[in-house]
């Protein structure tokens, strides 16, 4: 399969890829208020639409259920005593619908050269986070951090500079998955390279603590690898796959063996698999999910914006049911919807042999990952969430458009084509 790429912003704009690729590398000092990539982002919203950025007329599906979603968050708010309190929530979920819109219509003037820069960045971030996340374990930054009266632990878990360690570990998992994809194809100081970064972050995973996480990790490279071998076409390439995936599985017990070594580990993980009284007690995570359902009930409108935490004394700790109560039926209905339809694009994409299609494959394993840790933890407002959303609808709007809907789609030498077993 040939597909014609565009070249409008991307081509024209030498600024274009560096001030992306800042923007991403940027994405892990979250732990202030607005966050360097936040700014960097508004910026460059406004200035790549003033300089020519165009809006796909295929974005609109995913455009409508979003802004459906913001439109039920705003009535709801209205509705509370002092909807002055909800103002912060809605603009954060207004910014992360914006980064969202902003990435696709970037994505989609040139899917493969601005996805390649997007993973650089967020190589750069993963590696910065790990880094500053290891030494600050093992107590080696202790005087930046009382300068920067900011602890890069909580609880003796990493955070590096994010807020909790339950954003951070899965914020290092899509580049993980990512260096393990690259290791199908990896050879000599190649494939060091990425074994390396791969049990690098895998450690970085570990020392966050968060079950969650551990999770999600596992569940997005089940999907991975099941989309790998269920779409190779080739049993060299199942082989290969296979025995990538058997090394990495010597490596990361190699790996355990070395963490459980040191004491601090030890007992934490001891701690961290077993049960948590924050889990099972009156009033903590899974009665508070009974108690939401019963007050939806009740609140069809939704509670607002940012409320959940005050109105039930503790935070909802999953997302369908946090977006239920605050946005109301019809918030939580679009939002679903969008889901639904993202996960429906995306798999119809992974299926299609294309360049990218190895790294899309980890974009939507990834996605599946985070939708279903969210089952146990708040990700509305997480970044890294809607930038991988983002990565899944650039590319399948860009094939719809092209591909599907062109009998004889044009061609040039920077477009995607199919490649048997290179792919990714």
């Amino acid at each position: 399969m040939v597909i014609q790429n565009r070249q409008y912003l991307v081509s024209a704009q030498w600024y274009a890829l560096p001030l992306l690729w800042l923007q991403v590398a940027t994405s892990f000092l979250v732990f202030i208020e607005p966050a360097p990539t936040d700014v960097i982002g508004v910026g460059l919203f406004v200035l790549f639409f003033l300089a020519g950025l165009r809006v796909p007329e295929s974005i609109r599906t995913g455009v409508v259920l979003f802004g459906v979603f913001l439109l039920a968050n705003l009535l709801a708010s209205m509705l509370t005593p002092d909807p002055v309190v909800t103002l912060r929530s809605n603009m954060i979920r207004m910014l992360m619908v914006i980064n969202w819109f902003f990435f696709v219509c970037l994505i989609y003037e040139n899917p493969k050269t601005v996805l390649d820069t997007i993973w650089k960045g967020y190589i750069f971030a993963v590696v910065m986070s790990v880094i500053v996340g290891v030494l600050g374990y093992f107590e080696l930054m202790a005087p930046i951090e009382r300068h920067m009266e900011f602890s890069h632990l909580e609880f003796n878990r990493v955070r590096a500079f994010f807020k909790d360690p339950n954003v951070y570990g899965p914020f290092l998992v899509p580049v993980a998955l990512y260096a393990f994809s690259r290791m199908e194809v990896a050879r000599g100081w190649s494939m060091v390279f990425y074994t390396g970064l791969f049990l690098f972050i895998s450690y970085g995973i570990l020392l966050g603590f968060s079950r969650g996480s551990w999770m999600n990790y596992f569940a997005a490279t089940v999907v991975y690898t099941g989309l790998r071998l269920g779409t190779n076409q080739r049993a060299a390439e199942n082989n290969r796959l296979l025995k990538t995936l058997g090394l990495l599985l010597l490596l990361f017990i190699l790996l355990m063996v070395i963490a459980l070594a040191t004491d601090k580990i030890r007992e934490m993980l001891e701690l961290r698999f077993g049960i948590q009284y924050y889990d099972t007690m009156r009033g903590g995570r899974l009665s508070n999910h009974l108690l939401i359902l019963n007050k939806a009930l009740t609140h069809p409108l939704g509670i607002g914006a940012g409320m959940s935490e005050d109105y039930l004394y503790r935070a909802p700790h999953n997302i369908y049911l946090h977006v239920l109560i605050e946005s109301g039926w019809v918030g939580a209905v679009a939002f679903y919807a969008f889901l639904a339809v993202t996960i429906q694009k995306g798999y119809r994409f992974c299926l299609q042999s294309t360049v990218i299609q190895r790294s899309y494959m980890v974009v939507f394993a990834s996605t599946i990952g985070i939708l279903l840790q969210s089952l146990f933890i708040d990700s509305t407002h997480w970044r890294h969430l809607y930038l991988l959303l983002a990565m899944l609808w650039g590319p399948a709007l860009f094939w719809q458009d092209t591909v599907k809907d062109s009998r004889r789609p044009k061609v040039n030498s920077s477009g995607f084509r199919a490649q048997s077993g290179t792919a990714g």
